[in-house]
């Protein structure tokens, strides 16, 4: 199968906003920095006899490891943010020199990143007031047979509030882990802001709404 190594430059959207000096090009590097890693380890994976990474690791393994690596690469790439180092903190991206670590386990300030294969009915814990970086990715075994590498086909970013997600917490003497769901006026402008985003992937209006060449 066929690996990319970047960003498609057609459709990268360098109008896009983004908060604390970070730049649609150091999302993009930190993007083909992943892409990089992954290409590395199934070299090595495959040549000694073993499936890549997407056929390995599947759902919410793979989503996850994919979304620390984006955190890690995004830091090491920005030259305004620092990866957050807390088991289970948030944001996972500080603005450098804010706080006096980078042990947060809940902040104010820094940006939320988040990996997913669904096109939206994003979750998280719970409702923060924070920017959101969303990487949306296709990957896996299809129908034919076939294992698609990994491929990211939209980048969304926007500050949401709390009035832009539902909580749905634990009843009674419930285990379930606590949701929030991002609503639809979240949604609206996460899809309103993309840094990229591939030809007939976009939801609704957004279909086929792409990046300005000029």
């Amino acid at each position: 199968m066929e690996r990319l190594t970047q960003l498609d430059p057609a459709y990268i959207n360098h109008h896009a906003s983004l908060p604390y000096d970070l730049t649609v090009a150091e999302v993009s590097k930190a993007v083909s920095e992943t892409y990089r890693l992954f290409n590395g380890l199934n070299d090595f994976l495959t040549t000694n006899g073993f499936r890549p990474m997407e056929e390995l690791l599947l759902g919410n393994s793979f989503s996850g490891i994919l979304s620390e690596l984006l955190v890690k690469n995004i830091a090491r790439v920005s030259s305004s943010l620092v990866a957050n180092l807390k088991v289970g903190g948030h944001p996972d991206l500080l603005p450098k020199g804010y706080y006096d670590s980078n042990l947060i386990l809940k902040g104010d300030e820094g940006i939320e990143v988040k990996t997913s294969i669904q096109k939206g009915g994003w979750q998280g814990h719970n409702p923060e007031d924070s920017w959101l970086l969303i990487f949306r990715y296709m990957v896996g075994m299809q129908d034919n047979n076939q294992t698609v590498p990994l491929t990211f086909l939209e980048i969304l970013c926007a500050k949401l509030t709390k009035k832009d997600w539902s909580f749905s917490g634990r009843k009674g003497a419930s285990r379930r882990t606590p949701t929030a769901s991002i609503t639809t006026s979240g949604v609206e402008k996460l899809r309103a802001n993309f840094l990229y985003r591939v030809p007939g992937v976009g939801v609704g209006k957004y279909r086929d709404v792409l990046a300005n060449r000029k």
